[in-house]
C-alpha cells in the first residue's frame, strides 16, 4: 500500500516514505527526512532534513522533530535525529539534530515521548523509556532501556539516567541516577531501588537481594562490597560499570548530608 499523504499537508520530493505511511493535514516533511513502514504522521508535525522515522512510529500532533540543536557550538553541520521502530512522539514534543558532523540524535525502539517533553542535540535515550509530560533533558543526557523520567523533571546537560531507574516528578539532577533504583528530589538523591520496575522484568529472589546490597554498600561507599558482588551477580556488575564511567558524579543517597 503506498503512503498516504493529507491535500493539506507538504512532503518535499526530496523525502522518502515508505508503504503504508500516513501523512495528516498540516504536516511538513522536508527533503532528505526518511519514514518507515506504517508510521504516521500527524496534524502539524514538522520533521525537519535529517531525521529518520523507524517502522510503526507515531509522531504528533504538532511535534517538531529535527530542529537545529540550541548549541552555541553548532555551526550548520549536517547531523540528524533517530526515531527507532515502535517511538511514540505526543503532542508539541521537540527532538533536536545533534551538533557535529554525522551525529545522531537518538530516541530507543518502543520509547514513549510525552506532551510538552524536549529532547536536546545529542542525547541518546534506549529502548522501553518513558519521558513524562514535560520532561526537559539537557545536551549529550543519556537515558538507559527501561527508564521512566518523571514529569516537569529536568536533567543536566552530559547526566546519565541508568538503565531501569525511575526519576521522580518535579526532580532535578545534575549528576548520574544509577540503573534500577528510584531518585527523586531537586537535586535529586537516590533513595531505593525502583522495586516495582524490577519484580515486572523478573527480577526477584538472590537477584533481587543481591541489588539491596549493592546499593546499601554504595550508600555507605564501600565499594569493596560492591565489586565483590559484581563478581557473582551480573545486574550489581552493570551497576558497577555505570558508576565507575560517570563523568558528572554519582547522585547522593537521601540521608546523606
Amino acid at each position: 500500500m503506498e503512503a498516504r499523504v493529507h491535500a493539506a499537508a507538504h512532503v518535499d520530493p526530496g523525502a522518502e516514505l515508505a508503504d503504508d505511511v500516513d501523512v495528516r493535514a498540516g504536516a511538513v516533511i522536508e527533503a532528505g527526512v526518511r519514514v518507515g513502514a506504517g508510521s504516521v504522521i500527524n496534524i502539524g508535525t514538522v520533521l525537519h532534513a535529517g531525521t529518520v522515522v523507524g517502522v510503526g512510529c507515531r509522531v504528533g500532533p504538532y511535534a517538531v522533530i529535527g530542529g537545529d540543536p540550541m548549541d552555541t557550538t553548532f555551526e550548520g553541520e549536517p547531523s540528524g535525529v533517530l526515531l527507532e521502530d515502535g517511538v511514540d512522539v505526543r503532542e508539541f514534543a521537540t527532538v533536536h539534530r545533534a551538533t557535529g558532523e554525522g551525529m545522531s540524535t537518538r530516541v530507543g525502539a518502543r520509547t514513549l515521548v510525552m506532551a510538552y517533553v524536549h529532547v536536546s542535540h545529542n542525547d541518546d535515550i534506549g529502548a522501553d523509556c518513558v519521558l513524562t509530560n514535560g520532561v526537559q533533558l539537557g545536551g549529550h543526557v543519556e537515558i538507559g532501556d527501561g527508564a521512566v523520567v518523571g514529569a516537569a523533571s529536568l536533567v543536566h546537560q552530559h547526566c546519565r539516567i541508568g538503565r531501569g531507574a525511575m526519576f521522580g516528578a518535579g526532580s532535578g539532577t545534575n549528576r548520574d541516577v544509577l540503573p534500577f533504583t528510584m531518585a527523586r528530589g531537586a537535586p535529586a538523591r537516590h533513595f531505593r531501588l525502583n522495586r516495582v520496575g524490577l519484580l515486572r522484568r523478573g527480577v526477584q529472589g538472590e537477584r533481587y537481594t543481591a541489588l539491596e546490597q549493592a546499593l546499601r554498600a554504595f550508600r555507605r561507599r564501600d565499594r569493596d562490597t560492591v565489586a565483590h558482588l559484581a563478581t557473582l551477580h551480573d545486574d550489581v556488575a552493570t551497576m558497577e560499570a555505570f558508576a565507575k564511567a560517570s563523568r558528572r558524579g554519582v547522585a547522593r543517597f537521601l540521608a546523606e548530608r
